[in-house]
């Protein structure tokens, strides 16, 4: 028969695996609702793009008696919302560059160890 300490310990281990478990679970999916918010978020600015330049064509239409401005808009508003999305997800844009060293590094001289070693 087990001594109560030892029961006891027995189930606290199991608990916190438990605990675990259960907190990996609460990560993983918040990861996934990460991926899915980012998702949305590409989705409604191409919607949104079509939609606001589609309806400025629709109008510049009305307005001007044509029947052209409807599919430009719609295409620049295609356009415009890849471009955003580029810029808002894509890679940093001065990382992606090259033009040398970054803003943060500083100058670095050796120094020199025998000066004060006389």
């Amino acid at each position: 028969m087990n001594p109560p300490s030892d029961t006891a310990t027995v189930s606290l281990a199991m608990d916190d695996q438990g605990k675990l478990a259960r907190s990996a679970a609460v990560s993983t999916k918040r990861e996934a609702s990460v991926g899915m918010d980012q998702g949305m978020r590409v989705l409604s600015y191409l919607i949104a793009g079509v939609g606001v330049y589609g309806f400025l064509g629709w109008l510049g239409d009305r307005l001007l008696g044509t029947s052209f401005l409807l599919p430009i808009g719609i295409v620049a508003g295609a356009g415009f919302g890849i471009y955003v999305i580029i810029r808002r997800f894509g890679p940093d844009s001065s990382s992606a560059r090259g033009h040398g060293e970054s803003p943060t590094t500083t100058d670095q001289t050796p120094i020199d160890k025998t000066e004060g070693a006389q």
